[in-house]
């Protein structure tokens, strides 16, 4: 439990935070049941009176007042009587029950979502940088299992908080009944619970484990969806299968020591309870000489009390079990918090590019130590409304400029201007909301066409959706899809060909009505008809937008103003392309003719 602790203050702290009134209502029910609880055996002491099994010894002023309130509410002292008000009692407790019940269903629903919305806003709010450093598995893996795993422990939580409530209601009456033999039954108790402290962190230990081993099942399975085709390609299913096997077996023979320590504390506890029900007795009848009616009463409360104890303790092993899943939610949030870019403003408004974008000594390195950096000292300047291409070997740094260009990653010395102003702070969101972007791999949602164009921009026409599908030479083909516009993609764009996704991704870009449209080697898979759609596509938007292509294919740089070559991290030549074709020694002239960029 000592290292469980700080787990458990910080999530008890949360879910009274976030609870706040609800709590305070559950624990307000909670008192009331508990105070029907007590009413109901209250009223055991009249029945015994009334079957004949006499006065409860040591309980007669207990009793005598029972029957006192029962008289004062013109409730006829009679067998049928206090049966019928019995009855009620335990209705009126049963029914407080059920909505204690609802009410903490809400109270463990209600914190999940909460958690759950609180590390995904940290996560969307991490720098770019830092969240492609992090294992897309484990994230999913904390924002679903462990997470329902915390919303479990919840539930654990609240209802043993009932039940311990329940059970110190009746530790009252016992008191009351018996001080001596009530106090000996306590202290065996006692002395079971700390017997089990051992067996209690090996539970909290357990959790931790078996946590670890779930985050390694979901990095298993999404790698392999995610290489299935090279697998099958490879003939390696079985070596996927394999580790899947020894992972799943992994966790399924921690679980089996979980339920072996949680079946092995419930034996405990009978088993301590018994004897401790056995020591009670034997000094009640022996020792103390209870009369029948209270020895009844007495076992008839502990008979009642042992069940729930055992379920309380059997509830705080599972409260234990879920805590490591919490502290992986946590761990995780306060990452993606110390990784935080500013601010997003309330109305980000979208900036318009007038003049130029422009790299001032811009430098960027990846933090790994290593020497030089990905970008070094690089200055350039891409003027509004024209074509400029961004090409070079593979390593030159071109994504790591596309993504500075994007906002995505800050420069580490120097910096970019965006007609005249830094790119930095609030700016950064603003730009984003400006920007058109193509990538190489495209991402298209199960979901319509209709649906994946409008992801960019849900309030545009059904004219301005047909207009950016023309302006992308995706018009044709989508008119031929089965369903049109409301044709299902599926998985990832499945159903589509390669220059049909990427056509589709252009439009979602151009539906953007950006500022700057970058594509980032957009069409290095594609064939040559599927290319020239895309270069036709550019020739249109040429003039009417600011356009940046990063490209390993020559030919599809033919259309640019300006052709940027960079080289090591350094911007090595500038200019046009026949300029650059005739360039004597010159990178770009190298790279095309001799044909590692795909010269078309």
């Amino acid at each position: 439990m000592h290292q469980a602790w700080p787990a458990f203050r910080s999530f008890v702290h949360c879910l009274a935070k976030h609870a706040g009134a609800r709590l305070w209502i559950s624990l307000a029910l909670l008192i009331s049941v508990g105070f029907l609880e007590g009413s109901g055996l209250l009223l055991l002491l009249p029945l015994l009176q009334l079957i004949g099994l006499g006065e409860v010894s040591g309980a007669g002023g207990i009793g005598q007042a029972a029957a006192s309130v029962l008289r004062s509410t013109h409730i006829p002292f009679t067998l049928a009587g206090v049966l019928a008000v019995f009855v009620a009692v335990m209705a009126m407790q049963a029914w407080l029950r059920l909505c204690l019940d609802v009410l903490n269903t809400r109270i463990e629903t209600a914190l999940t979502c909460f958690l759950r919305e609180r590390l995904y806003r940290a996560m969307v709010g991490a720098d770019w940088l830092f969240f492609t450093r992090q294992r897309a598995s484990d994230i999913v893996q904390v924002l679903t299992e462990e997470l329902q795993r915390v919303g479990f422990g919840t539930q654990q939580l609240l209802a043993l908080l009932g039940l311990a409530g329940l059970a110190a209601v009746q530790v009252a009456l016992a008191l009351s009944l018996s001080p001596m033999l009530t106090a000996l039954a306590l202290a065996c108790g006692a002395a079971v619970a700390l017997g089990l402290r051992p067996l209690g962190r090996q539970a909290h230990e357990l959790g931790m484990i078996s946590q670890e081993k779930r985050i390694e099942m979901a990095a298993a399975v999404t790698e392999h969806l995610g290489g299935m085709k090279i697998a099958k390609s490879h003939g390696r299913e079985m070596h996927h299968l394999e580790v899947f096997r020894r992972v799943i077996h992994d966790i399924a023979a921690h679980w089996v020591r979980a339920m072996r320590v949680q079946a092995l504390t419930r034996v405990t506890f009978e088993l301590g309870g018994v004897l401790a029900l056995s020591a009670f007795l034997y000094f009640a009848v022996k020792v103390a000489g209870i009369q029948p009616a209270g020895l009844v009463l007495l076992a008839f409360i502990f008979t009642r009390l042992l069940p729930r104890m055992v379920t309380i303790q059997g509830n705080w092993q599972r409260v234990l079990q879920a805590l490591p899943s919490y502290e992986a939610a946590e761990r995780l949030r306060w990452q993606f918090l110390a990784a935080q870019e500013p601010a997003w403003p309330d109305t980000p408004a979208r900036i318009v590019l007038r003049q130029e974008v422009r790299f001032e000594n811009a430098s960027f390195h990846y933090g790994e130590g290593r020497e030089p950096g990905a970008l070094q000292e690089v200055n350039l300047t891409i003027p509004a409304r024209q074509v400029t291409a961004i090409c070079g070997p593979s390593g030159a740094g071109k994504s790591t400029l596309a993504d500075l260009l994007l906002g995505l990653l800050q420069p580490s010395a120097g910096r970019i201007l965006i007609d005249g102003e830094p790119l930095a702070g609030s700016r950064l969101h603003a730009w984003r909301q400006s920007i058109g972007y193509v990538p190489q791999e495209t991402f298209l949602f199960h979901d319509t066409v209709r649906a994946n164009l409008l992801w960019a921009r849900p309030e545009a026409t059904e004219s301005e959706v047909r207009t950016a599908l023309r302006a992308a030479a995706a018009e044709e083909f989508v008119s031929q899809l089965p369903d049109g516009l409301d044709t299902v993609t599926g998985d990832r764009g499945v159903r589509l060909s390669g220059g049909e996704r990427q056509r589709l991704a252009l439009a979602r870009a151009i539906l953007r009505q950006p500022s700057l449209l970058v594509l980032d080697e957009a069409t290095s898979s594609l064939d040559t008809q599927n290319e020239q759609f895309i270069q036709q596509a550019l020739e249109r938007l040429h003039g009417e937008l600011t356009i940046v292509i990063i490209a390993h294919r020559l030919s599809t740089v033919r259309v640019a103003d300006q052709i940027i070559v960079l080289k090591g991290g350094r911007m090595v030549e500038t200019g046009a392309w026949d300029d650059l074709c005739q360039r004597e020694g010159g990178v770009f002239r190298e790279l095309a003719f001799a044909g590692t960029v795909g010269l078309q």
